[in-house]
């Protein structure tokens, strides 16, 4: 029980110590932010620091995952209690999308660090994390088929179109910055998706 407590205590001060991180990298970049600003921010000493974690990268590395997991959990707060697969994709879809308008210091540093997104997926440092946010397309999806409101499709490789779709307009639309409207962007992406542009 009390190896319980000293756990979750410890947990808690890590997601303490992400928080403050976030927004360090976010304000200064990797390269500027300092463990020792960071430290500071937090009331601890460089030290202390050490006990949660072996140096910058590692920090920087758990930090970046533990924002991407918050966006996660964030877009499935979207599609809770909801059973409509159609409005649970579009839900997802949009809460996924305009996160980072609240979410500043992610934002940030995904402006500084736009290979958090890599084109090429083998060269995805937060690989495991993108694979959970997929899993829960291929969920929706699936759930589609068997209710009939989706025809039979290939699961996993829509999936994967969705998904690179997805982090296109997260690009776009934040980290080049090129949409007026994401969700006037996704409603028209949407209803090609779903309609296409063939005229019947």
């Amino acid at each position: 029980m009390a190896t319980e407590k000293i756990k979750e205590k410890r947990q808690i001060r890590k997601e303490q110590i992400f928080k403050v991180a976030l927004e360090i990298f976010g304000n200064y970049g990797y390269r500027k932010a300092t463990l020792e600003d960071i430290a500071q921010r937090l009331n601890m000493t460089k030290s202390s620091l050490y006990r949660y974690i072996t140096d910058k990268q590692e920090l920087y590395e758990q930090t970046v995952s533990f924002g991407l997991v918050q966006w996660r959990k964030n877009a499935l707060k979207a599609i809770k209690g909801e059973a409509d697969p159609l409005v649970q994709l579009k839900n997802y879809a949009l809460a996924g999308l305009t996160y980072l308008d609240k979410d500043t210091d992610l934002k940030n540093i995904l402006l500084k660090d736009p290979a958090i997104f890599p084109l090429n997926t083998k060269e995805d440092r937060f690989a495991h994390i993108n694979r959970e946010a997929m899993d829960i397309v291929k969920d929706i999806l699936q759930r589609g088929v068997e209710k009939g409101c989706f025809r039979d499709m290939d699961i996993e490789n829509t999936a994967s179109f969705l998904y690179s779709v997805y982090v296109m307009f997260i690009i776009k639309s934040h980290v080049k910055s090129d949409f007026d409207s994401v969700d006037d962007m996704v409603s028209a992406g949407l209803e090609t998706l779903l309609f296409g542009i063939v005229k019947a």
